[in-house]
């Protein structure tokens, strides 16, 4: 069950700031894609679901409010728009949540938080210790550092910044997609951004460092202790410290598959287009230590060669009826070309078709079974295909 309602008329909700947590975030900040902003309370729970108040309000108060200069309760019963809206959540995923609005005034009394209460927004921005930003805030913390060859600078390109960090959010996406069990040939579903997405919360300097946040979603720990994103964070500080290894590079990125490839891609590229010295990343999630990832530009450049020469084995092997065209035993390939169609696959031969193209033969229909290769090119942006030859039978 997701502590925020999905498909209803509050719209798509991501947090903002979680100011009290129990098991899950029960007193929060959060906005959807129109900008309006919620305050939110979790009030109750039933055998069947979960009560919460929303309470939306406009930017002006919403900074009067994480101010500490409106009281918790008079947030719910003096609202903007004179009602707040009572959002129930049953605990069975197939079911939708349930939303309807309630006048402050009617507002049930056991259900409004106790006077004196004030929400008191932590501004972390500063703090060097993120272990304890991301333990107090239930958040994933990064702090993504781009060194300059000057020591201390307060500005960087837009264009060229910009770039960066959508390449960033793409290649996290990119991996979500991954770890979520999803094909990767199919566009990356908006239940997994949702879960991926990252925010700037602050900039500071030595060179130009900007500190990005992520919700922790609980539900999605399974059951190792981390939240969705903290997986995916791992993988990609993994991928970064692997650098330029051309023995473990390969292999990691076959398991990431070739959309997460061409995102981290994009990501270097951009990189390298910036003129850093290098890359140094503290991530931090809730109540685990700091773990570091580093890139020197020189590094970057040898990645961008291991990708384009590495082969990433496709998700799915191809089955096709085919005829043949060529066949060269001593290079070991042939020409296959598909049954109806002008697609011609040119195939290496493996050891498991040897023995099936010994007596093949132009007139007859063969089922081959092929394996795809994907190769980047990260010079021009394209990607090239390589066909393997795994067996070869007669159609029946």
């Amino acid at each position: 069950m997701s502590f925020l309602p999905e498909r209803t008329i509050l719209g798509q909700l991501e947090i903002i700031e979680v100011y009290d947590f129990y098991d899950k975030p029960v007193l929060f900040s959060c906005k959807n894609k129109s900008g309006l902003i919620f305050i939110v309370l979790c009030v109750d729970s039933s055998e069947f679901a979960e009560i919460w108040l929303y309470a939306s309000m406009s930017s002006s108060r919403f900074q009067s409010v994480v101010q500490g200069g409106v009281e918790l309760r008079d947030i719910f019963i003096y609202t903007e728009d004179a009602f707040v809206y009572q959002v129930e959540i049953p605990y069975e995923d197939d079911l939708n949540a349930v939303v309807k609005t309630v006048d402050c005034n009617e507002i049930q009394d056991e259900y409004l938080p106790g006077l004196g209460q004030r929400i008191q927004s932590k501004d972390n921005y500063d703090d060097p210790n993120i272990e304890t930003v991301s333990t107090q805030r239930r958040r994933e913390i990064l702090d993504f550092v781009l060194q300059f060859p000057e020591k201390e600078i307060a500005e960087a390109p837009v264009g060229d910044l910009g770039l960066i960090l959508y390449s960033l959010q793409e290649t996290i996406d990119a991996i979500g997609q991954i770890k979520q069990g999803k094909s990767e040939s199919h566009i990356i579903q908006q239940e997994v951004k949702q879960k991926t997405q990252v925010v700037m919360s602050g900039v500071f300097s030595g060179s130009f460092g900007m500190r990005l946040q992520g919700n922790v979603y609980e539900e999605d720990s399974l059951g190792l202790g981390e939240s969705f994103l903290g997986q995916c964070l791992k993988e990609f500080i993994q991928l970064i410290n692997l650098g330029a290894n051309t023995e473990e590079l390969p292999p990691k990125l076959n398991v990431l598959k070739s959309k997460t490839v061409f995102k981290y891609t994009e990501l270097l590229k951009a990189l390298t287009r910036i003129g850093i010295s290098k890359l140094h990343i503290d991530w931090a999630s809730p109540g685990k230590k700091v773990q570091t990832g580093e890139i020197e530009l020189e590094t970057m450049f040898k990645v961008l060669d291991v990708i384009k020469n590495t082969k990433l084995r496709a998700e799915t092997e191809i089955y096709v009826n085919v005829i043949l065209t060529q066949i060269n035993y001593s290079s070991r390939t042939t020409t296959l070309q598909e049954v109806g169609s002008r697609k011609k696959y040119k195939c290496f031969i493996a050891d498991s078709a040897i023995k099936d193209v010994e007596t093949i033969t132009k007139t007859i229909v063969y089922v081959a079974t092929i394996q795809d290769y994907v190769i980047l090119s990260p010079v021009i942006d394209k990607e090239k295909h390589e066909y393997e030859l795994l067996s070869l039978k007669l159609q029946t």
